[in-house]
């Protein structure tokens, strides 16, 4: 699952994958992150780091039964909002899904960014206010058609909603708010933010790129996802829901859709 999205963002930064780096991967969890990085640049040493526990024992334990691991993969348990590593250290940082769960990107980052060599990259896969709101118009319109059809207390129904609630809750520049602590998912990153941050965190350059080549059917794809993450993916989704979703795909230029991803990669070069 991460091995093909991480191989397109490593491509999109231009990192060579044939030279012996040094990585860091925040927010590690078990590891998918961790191994996808492993395989797809053989030489590089990674340096694993979560706030859990629990999840790095599990990243060890894999780790412990793959001998081209064992010398290549370390962790660390801490909280990414604290000091830790020494000043340039690793020639790559690597954060998959990660700075989204934080309360304090700014403060998290500039950790990592002491730690970054001059040269370095910081790749992120995150979630982008834009393509978000767009969802949100189309969830909107989902609602609406199963509430004409009888349908408003339905299964499909009600993920639709805890989305649209889900999105009012993350929206802005990140700001500790009263239910902020309380989210496992806290923000919706948009473009000024992020330049914002990039200039604070004195990268020469922050791009952004959405996370799937295929744009021609980006909504339908993510309303996809989100079925199967949520335990729903034989659920039975009227035809004129997909008729919904596919306006939506059909009616917004592919060059568009690529600024209007919900997520995807975002790119800083120190």
């Amino acid at each position: 699952d991460f091995s093909g999205p991480m191989e397109q963002c490593l491509r999109l930064a231009g990192v060579d994958r044939n030279a012996t780096l040094h990585i860091l991967d925040i927010g590690s969890g078990s590891g998918g992150s961790v191994f996808a990085a492993a395989q797809l640049i053989p030489d590089a040493r990674i340096v694993a780091s979560d706030i859990s526990p629990q999840l790095l024992n599990m990243l060890g334990s894999a780790v412990e039964k793959e001998d081209g691991l064992r010398s290549r993969v370390t962790a660390y348990c801490f909280d990414l909002h604290q000091p830790f590593f020494e000043q340039n250290q690793f020639d790559l940082v690597i954060g998959w899904a990660i700075l989204h769960h934080l309360a304090d990107p700014l403060a998290a980052l500039q950790n990592i960014v002491y730690a970054l060599k001059p040269g370095g990259s910081l790749l992120l896969n995150e979630p982008f206010e834009a393509g978000n709101m767009l969802l949100y118009a189309m969830y909107e319109k989902i609602i609406k058609y199963l509430t004409d059809a009888g349908d408003a207390d339905g299964t499909l129904a009600k993920i639709m909603r805890a989305m649209r609630f889900d999105f009012q809750h993350r929206l802005g520049v990140p700001a500790l708010k009263p239910w902020t602590l309380m989210l496992d998912d806290k923000w919706l990153f948009d473009e000024p933010y992020l330049q914002q941050l990039g200039s604070e965190l004195a990268f020469d350059s922050v791009k952004t790129y959405p996370g799937t080549d295929d744009l021609g059917h980006l909504y339908e794809g993510t309303f996809r996802s989100l079925m199967h993450e949520t335990g729903n993916a034989n659920l039975e989704v009227p035809d004129g829901v997909w008729d919904i979703i596919q306006q939506f795909d059909r009616s917004i230029r592919v060059e568009l859709k690529a600024r209007l991803a919900p997520g995807g990669y975002i790119i800083f070069a120190k």
